[in-house]
């Protein structure tokens, strides 16, 4: 499969190999190699050769960018899970107060029962059932209402806080 890339190692030597083939001038009558009134050799092959050059180069410059600026996001991200996981593990998100509004953002769906990992149950009082649900993870909510559920974990929120951080980033 040809994705257009070319190492800098082919685009050196594609370049040392233009200059090393290019014609040398012809011998005049007199024996002088090009030294009185012989045309100049053309440079057509060397202009061509720039061209690649010069067009591959470019081409590896977007690369390289797109590179860094998918390696950034990546270690941002990275960065952010490593981050809030020893967090959480030094003080446990307060999943008390994230039911507490949450009941209060859904209560138009009528909330019915609050889901939450087997850790933070006993933390959690509020006016519906709440029950452990051993699949959840440490600071995961779930909001069950009438016809359907409102997830809260862990990883949907800290996308949201990165890809506010990343269009920070990117403005």
């Amino acid at each position: 499969m040809d994705d257009g890339f070319v190492s800098l190692a082919t685009l050196v030597t594609a370049a040392a190999a233009a200059n090393t083939t290019a014609a040398a001038p012809p011998p005049s009558d007199d024996g002088l190699a090009g030294r009185s009134g012989a045309a100049a050799p053309e440079t057509g092959g060397d202009d061509c050769a720039f061209a690649r050059l010069s067009k591959d180069l470019a081409l590896m410059r977007v690369a390289a960018l797109e590179a860094f600026e998918s390696g950034t996001e990546r270690l941002l991200r990275a960065l952010a899970d490593d981050v809030l996981a020893r967090e959480l593990a030094l003080a446990p998100a307060d999943v008390a107060a994230l039911a507490a509004h949450a009941l209060a953002a859904y209560a138009e769906h009528e909330p019915v029962e609050i889901v939450v990992a087997p850790c933070d149950a006993e933390r959690v009082r509020a006016p519906v059932a709440v029950r452990a649900d051993p699949t959840l993870g440490p600071g995961d909510l779930v909001v069950r209402v009438r016809d359907g559920a409102f997830e809260s974990t862990f990883a949907f929120r800290n996308a949201g806080a990165l890809a506010r951080a990343l269009e920070r980033y990117d403005a």
